[in-house]
């Protein structure tokens, strides 16, 4: 996988197209740093969202939920006086 700084693809994109038409993977760089890449489509067509999601943790912008690490939203605790509205139904019901 190659690297190109998004100067250097302005001014080349035809060439980095092409390249990527190819085949080749190509990483943008903005100040060193990667913000964008150029695959071929085919490839990106073939990419399942776990597979991208997979490729995003291994570059360290996201972290993924491991097994075991299940953490269901619980909700703000909202403190109550007297009866629930469900409680005050149930006893409305019997």
């Amino acid at each position: 996988m190659s690297t190109v700084s998004t100067r250097v693809l302005k001014d080349q994109l035809s060439s980095y197209l092409q390249r990527a038409e190819g085949g080749e993977q190509i990483v943008v760089l903005r100040d060193g740093r990667p913000v964008a890449a150029l695959i071929p489509l085919a490839q990106l067509r073939e990419m399942t969202e776990l597979q991208r999601l997979t490729d995003l943790e291994a570059r360290g912008l996201v972290a993924l939920p491991r097994r075991g690490e299940r953490a269901a939203f619980q909700g703000p605790s909202i403190p109550h006086r007297g009866k629930l509205a469900s409680d005050m139904v149930r006893e409305d019901r019997r």
